[in-house]
């Protein structure tokens, strides 16, 4: 396009829609935030729990960038095609594949994937600064309601991590500010525009869908003579059904591509299915409950945020005449979202706090219809300064909270926490410090020059019950114990596989005597992580 082209149609942009001075003060306690939580940790790699799941994500990120094909994701665990290949599917692979042509220009480096996931969530949090700003017309409540979701302290932990969650919630947020914009001026660019996010999130994080279901609810309702908003409707015509039904078939193209894919392949890293809560022995209920309570509930919101949660989802309930019908049904219909979530995925909600990420949108569906509330029918105290100073008190809270918790899930190791349960302060500290074994087996890396282990080489890692942890942080395709290997038959066939090298920590070695004809030459040792030549 010719400069002069580019310079009228910038001209020609509403840049007071997309930028406005009130914006200022967002951005700065925004990025301010966001430098208290994040900059002791932009440069590292997986930290505390689910140190497993986040080295598949960074595994498949590094086989793009060294080649791998789009449409055939690959990770370092050769548990593929008879343990002779890492290929195997997921979610829809589009953020891996965009780090890694990152990685292709500026160098690999936990830095720019994290940085690249933060310009998502910063977009996602904006978003719905923006689309609150213009609902409720006011910034104080614009800036106070974004900030405070932003206090989700697993919304600001894994928003940056190398999980598709946060990213997934993110693209929820951008849709729904498209779809403020289209409910504002009508324009079909801004439905589309919706849709593409709506059907992002999906591709990336199924369990996203929360708030496109209900959407979607509300397109076929108002196919009936029902108007949601006071005296229209969202969507006056039938010719919206296309887009719905494109972000389904995108998603449903992708997940069944997936599933033939990993068939072929006789591997799969993660489920792309329900996991319903009746598939949960009855031995576990206790356990997933006390999960529930002591660890990912924390980790989810604060205390006091999860009781106003369920304080305004009955309340809401009472204002039927009060609000429009789009309002009052979110809260029905988005609260009925999460108990399905729960039961379909109910045995994995304890340790696996990220699933929470999902649950955030009862933010949407309870706080958002009872501010509403608030401006049209109290409009004094909507706006007076006790409800003003009382929100930002109650902030500051949720703040102290959330920034506690990220410490304790990136890098905290001593200090105290006293807002915090001091059940979970200790078991976070202690992830964290139990990440310095991790750490090693980066480190070792180091060593292999002088050891002579190429990059082609595949190896063995006996210590590591993951798929890819120990793999990727050493950059060698191989095999984890993920299959608990007991006997010499075993290593056997690896070595036959193409398996060159063994690791492991000695610890391990002394219950292994399977290993006897293995272990032989030792050829190194890094800490407590011995290499021997197969």
């Amino acid at each position: 396009m010719p400069y002069e082209q580019l310079s009228k149609k910038l001209e020609n942009v509403n840049w007071r829609a997309v930028f406005s001075k009130y914006d200022l003060n967002f951005l700065v306690l925004f990025f301010g935030i966001s430098i208290l939580f994040y900059s002791s940790i932009m440069n590292e790699g997986p930290l505390n729990t689910h140190v497993w799941r986040q080295a598949d994500c960074l595994s498949i990120t590094k086989k793009y960038y060294e080649g791998a094909p789009f449409l055939e994701p690959q990770m370092h665990l050769l548990f593929g095609d008879e343990k002779t290949s890492g290929r195997s599917a997921g979610e829809f692979p589009i953020l891996y594949y965009s780090v890694a042509q990152i990685w292709k220009v500026f160098g690999v480096s936990y830095f720019a994937f994290r940085l690249f996931y933060f310009i998502i969530l910063f977009f996602g949090i904006f978003a719905f600064y923006k689309s609150v700003r213009i609902v409720f017309e006011n910034e104080f409540w614009a800036i106070i309601l974004s900030l405070l979701l932003f206090s989700s302290p697993v919304l600001a932990v894994y928003g940056i991590s190398f999980l598709t969650d946060g990213p997934a919630f993110s693209f929820n947020l951008i849709a729904l500010y498209f779809l403020t914009r289209f409910a504002q001026k009508n324009k079909s660019s801004f439905f589309y525009y919706a849709m593409l996010f709506f059907a992002l999130a999906g591709l990336i994080k199924v369990s996203a869908l929360i708030i496109f279901v209900f959407i979607g609810f509300i397109f076929l309702l108002e196919r009936l003579p029902i108007k949601t908003l006071g005296s229209k409707k969202l969507f006056p015509k039938w010719q919206f059904a296309g887009g719905f039904a494109l972000v389904i078939l995108s998603i449903i193209s992708w997940y069944t591509y997936a599933h033939f894919y990993n068939e072929a392949s006789g591997f799969k890293y993660t489920f792309n299915n329900i996991y319903p809560i009746w598939k949960m022995k009855a031995a576990n209920e206790m356990t997933l409950l006390n999960d529930i309570k002591d660890f990912s509930s924390h980790v989810f919101y604060s205390r006091p945020m999860i009781l106003v949660f369920f304080f305004l989802l009955f309340y809401n309930l009472t204002l039927h005449k009060k609000i429009p019908l789009f309002a009052y049904l979110a809260s029905i219909i988005i609260s009925i979202g999460v108990i399905t979530y729960f039961i379909f995925w109910a045995p994995l909600m304890g340790v696996h706090d990220y699933y929470f990420i999902s649950v955030l949108v009862i933010f949407l569906g309870t706080i958002l219809p009872f501010a509403y509330y608030l401006k049209t029918n109290q409009p004094q105290l909507f706006a007076g300064k006790p409800t003003k100073n009382a929100l930002l008190v109650f902030f500051s809270f949720n703040f102290l909270i959330c920034f506690s918790t990220v410490k304790l899930k990136t890098t905290a190791r001593k200090g105290s926490y006293v807002v915090l349960d001091s059940v979970l302060v200790n078991r976070l500290k202690w992830y964290n410090e139990d990440n310095i074994r991790w750490r090693n087996w980066k480190a070792i890396s180091g060593t292999f020059d002088a050891l002579a282990i190429r990059k082609e080489d595949k190896v063995i890692c006996l210590s590591d019950f993951s798929f890819n942890a120990s793999l990727f942080l050493m950059d060698r395709n191989g095999w984890t114990n993920f299959l608990h290997y007991s006997s010499a038959d075993q290593m056997d066939e690896l070595v036959k596989k193409g398996a060159k090298y063994l690791f492991i920590q000695e610890k391990d070695l002394k219950d292994k005597p399977f290993l006897e004809s293995f272990t032989k030459v030792q050829i190194g040792k890094y800490k407590d992580i011995l290499v021997f030549k197969l």
